[in-house]
């Protein structure tokens, strides 16, 4: 499953490592990218290891903020 989350707080390159590899290390996440120019993470994941939730937990724990 593949989702795009759209996310605020993102400044720079630092600021997109920081999230993607707090994603990559979720158990059943295949694939985790992140703009800060576009304020937007994709991540691929298996839907019967790690959620939605979850994946959004994990952003907000680095520091920035998921919209709805």
């Amino acid at each position: 499953m593949k989702h795009e989350f759209r996310v605020s707080g993102m400044r720079c390159s630092s600021c997109e490592l920081l999230v993607k590899e707090a994603l990559e290390e979720l158990e059943g996440v295949t694939l985790a990218e992140a703009s800060s120019r576009d304020g937007l993470v994709a991540v691929a994941f298996d839907p019967e290891m790690t959620g939605l939730e979850t994946i959004r937990v994990v952003i907000e724990q680095q520091g920035f903020r998921v919209q709805d």
